[in-house]
Order: structure tokens, then sequence, then C-alpha cells
């Protein structure tokens, strides 16, 4: 009984946290993830230079799967970046 409403009240938690498309945030830092494992830092600034100023792109790609992280000087760019990028097919990857 009480593990049940724990995970009740788990969940209803959870989906409160859930970012929504409607609502813009201020990051100007975002994930970019599901990175081809021959991918640099200058194919990423490639992918989202059109969205606006890049600050930084932090490309990890050492130990597992690359990701990145790339930061914009605008949060309004960051988020039209996420919306046109999230799902796109980069070299058979979909990114995420």
């Amino acid at each position: 009984m009480f593990f049940s409403r724990f995970l009740a009240t788990l969940k209803i938690s959870l989906i409160a946290l859930k970012p929504t498309t409607e609502m813009p945030s201020e990051e100007t830092r975002i994930y970019v993830g599901n990175l081809p494992p021959d991918v640099r830092t200058r194919d990423v600034e490639d992918l989202f230079y059109k969205f606006g100023k890049i600050v930084f792109v932090d490309l990890k790609d050492r130990k597992g799967p690359p990701f990145a992280f790339v930061e914009f000087d605008d949060p309004r760019d960051a988020d039209d970046a996420v919306y046109e990028r999230d799902g796109y097919d980069y070299d058979g990857y979909k990114l995420r």
C-alpha cells in the first residue's frame, strides 16, 4: 500500500518536471546525443551554426557513444536548435 502510493507520488513528480515545447527556457546549453562515432567538433558546429552564435562545443568521444554539449549566446537560439535538430537524421544517426 505504502509503496504504491509512493510510486504514484513519484510519477506525478516526474510529470511535473517534464519540459514542454511550448515554454521557452533560459538555457543556452543543449545536449546532442546519438552522434556517429567519427564525428568531429567542426561537424557539430556545422550542424548548429545556422541557429545562432555558438559560444562553445564540448564533444565527448573518448568512452562510449559520442555526445556533445553546444552552448549558444542566446537561449532562443538554443530552443530553436533543439526544436529543429531533435530527431534529425545525421549520417544515419537520429540525433536526440
